[in-house]
């Protein structure tokens, strides 16, 4: 679900998958490649969002502004189910995990990863290639080449199970409620 706000729509790359029961508002830009899920919601109404190439925003996220500002998420990033993020920046090939919250100004350095369930809080920047847990969330140990490649793989995997939606896999089945 596509919805302008004050003049500003959000614009998808065709190439992008966008769940059905997803919702984007206002200034939202998602590129080639990119993924948001069922249940996501990606409010731009007080400044802009965008979700770069190859990245997956999972299911029942939620991302927000403060006014005047943005949420940048670079390429390659994955968002676990359920995270928040509000007016913070997510650098390239970084993975947030399950119902983790980054707050405003903060900053996920590239290839790092937040552990499901942290509290990343305002104006804390994360290292490049750091596991960072807990609330609040410090870096704990740098990241293993082994645990590098398994966050490559991530956005790999979610890129190519977005492109089987994209080429018809869902599909809406006779005999639900909704018929």
């Amino acid at each position: 679900m596509l919805f302008e706000y004050n003049g500003k729509k959000p614009r998808v790359s065709t190439k992008a998958f966008v769940a059905p029961n997803a919702a984007l508002i206002g200034d939202v830009t998602v590129e080639e490649g990119a993924s948001i899920w069922f249940g996501a919601q990606l409010r731009a109404d007080f400044g802009a969002i965008t979700v770069g190439a190859r990245s997956s925003v999972q299911d029942n996220v939620v991302v927000h502004v403060l006014p005047g500002g943005r949420t940048v998420i670079e390429e390659d990033v994955t968002v676990g189910h359920g995270a928040v993020l509000h007016n913070c920046t997510l650098r390239k090939g970084c993975i947030i995990g399950m119902n983790a919250v980054i707050l405003d100004n903060a900053v996920v350095g590239e290839q790092a990863i937040v552990a499901a369930g942290s509290v990343v809080t305002g104006g804390t920047e994360i290292p490049a290639r750091h596991l960072a847990a807990g609330a609040p969330a410090k870096p704990v140990k740098e990241l293993s080449e082994a645990q590098l490649l398994l966050a490559e793989q991530s956005a790999r995997a979610y890129t190519a199970l977005a492109e089987s939606y994209l080429k018809g896999s869902l599909k809406k089945i006779a005999g639900t409620d909704d018929d």
